[in-house]
């Protein structure tokens, strides 16, 4: 299971059951759970922990040294949970700063070239298309998917079944539910994707209720304002609530609406 030609540090911990390639590095204290398949040439180094059955596909880079000036090689990790799958490419840096930690969940996809940066906290069935890459400390909820080379700021939030399109930079937060592009902008609901996750009609239609009222129709208004006032029976919808607690927790600021093209410019 373990290729002649892989170098493995004796501080690290494998499974029984691992596969490892040819020519692999695993340096230092590393750990890899049970059913994991590490690829030729891909490199696994620090304080870095892998659960159960996740692929590492060649030349992924996983625990190395946060891109961080202010870093001194202090103790910190790299925590990764089970299922995940890290393609060609793939960086994911350790956390900076004494006893920190960079965070992955369960049954993500990190495809070719993407970066997860320092101190980030990605929960669980998230996607990062081809290069996409997140800045230090940002935060990814569930089932979120970050497009092609998409660069998200440092400290900045991405929200529950969110969606950013290709190419675009954000450097503020992106709410729950929402389809950002271009830059710093919302344009509508993520309909396709509320829907395959079993969301409620009702829950789905009053999230078209807010999205209109609060973001589309009222955009001059400053968004806590319009948010507060929603209708009642808008407001008692739960999903409707986590967008509005997203928001007011929001320290770098929510993304705005823009129409994305002219034919939507006046409907979601």
């Amino acid at each position: 299971m373990i290729h002649p030609t892989a170098v493995i540090s004796p501080e690290a911990k494998l499974a029984a059951d691992v596969e490892v390639g040819a020519c692999v590095v695993i340096d230092g204290s590393v750990t890899i759970g049970p059913g994991c398949k590490i690829q030729p040439y891909a490199h696994i180094l620090g304080h870095t922990t892998l659960g159960a059955r996740n692929v590492v596909h060649s030349t992924a880079v996983i625990g190395d040294f946060p891109q961080d000036r202010k870093y001194r090689g202090e103790h910190s990790e790299v925590v990764i949970g089970d299922d995940n799958i890290f393609r060609e490419g793939v960086t994911v840096h350790r956390g900076t700063g004494l006893n920190t930690r960079t965070v992955i969940g369960n049954r993500c996809y990190l495809m070719v070239h993407s970066h997860v940066g320092h101190n980030c906290v990605i929960s669980d069935d998230v996607t990062l298309v081809n290069g996409a890459v997140l800045g230090g400390f940002v935060q990814v909820a569930p089932r979120a998917i970050v497009g092609a080379y998409t660069a998200m700021h440092q400290f900045c939030r991405i929200g529950r079944l969110a969606m950013t399109s290709n190419s675009a930079s954000h450097n503020v937060d992106i709410p729950p539910f929402f389809i950002a592009m271009t830059v710093n902008t919302v344009t509508q609901l993520n309909a396709v994707g509320l829907r395959r996750s079993g969301m409620p009609a009702e829950s789905i239609n009053g999230l078209r209720k807010m999205f209109q009222f609060a973001f589309r129709d009222n955009a001059q208004r400053p968004l806590k304002i319009a948010l507060a006032a929603l209708p009642a029976d808008v407001l008692a919808i739960p999903e409707v609530q986590e967008v509005i607690a997203f928001c007011n927790a929001s320290r770098r600021g929510v993304a705005t609406y823009h129409p994305w093209s002219k034919r939507h410019s006046a409907s979601d």
